[in-house]
């Protein structure tokens, strides 16, 4: 894995010689560094700072699961279904899962009051994992 060599890298992809295995590394990487970019210091909110480091634990195992379901090293084509199939299962996901379980926090948060809020964002980072669930299944029904 290059980490700052781009002509290295650009003529690997060349040579068509970057592994389903490193290339996963990067995207493990680039998706890493996301969630933890929303941890930047402009809020001093603990519990905020500890949803996100959950959802990034959440993502990584997440990541690394739909990996494993793709045949880990010896996969093929990881990030064409982690992308085309990480669509179509995102928008099914927050239609049937998201949306819903947002309703009914509301509606709970809006009976008990703002004290939940903490809870409500643990709640939905936990609600988060049925995402992975359901993307690794649909990535395991391309295996041949």
């Amino acid at each position: 894995m290059y980490f700052w060599n781009i002509e290295k890298l650009k003529e690997d992809l060349k040579k068509q010689t970057v592994t389903e295995g490193e290339l996963f590394k990067y995207l493990f990487a680039t998706v890493v560094v996301y969630c933890l970019g929303f941890m930047m210091p402009y809020t001093a909110d603990i519990w905020y700072k500890l949803s996100i480091l959950l959802m990034t634990v959440i993502t990584a195992s997440g990541l690394y699961y739909l990996y494993k379901c793709n045949g880990g090293k010896n996969g093929k084509n990881f990030l064409e279904k982690y992308i085309s199939l990480g669509w179509v299962v995102s928008v099914r996901w927050a239609v049937l899962v998201a949306l819903p379980v947002m309703v009914v926090c509301l509606i709970i948060l809006e009976a008990i009051g703002p004290s939940m809020y903490v809870a409500e964002g643990f709640f939905f980072d936990l609600v988060y994992i049925s995402y992975f669930w359901m993307l690794g299944k649909h990535i395991k029904d391309t295996i041949h």
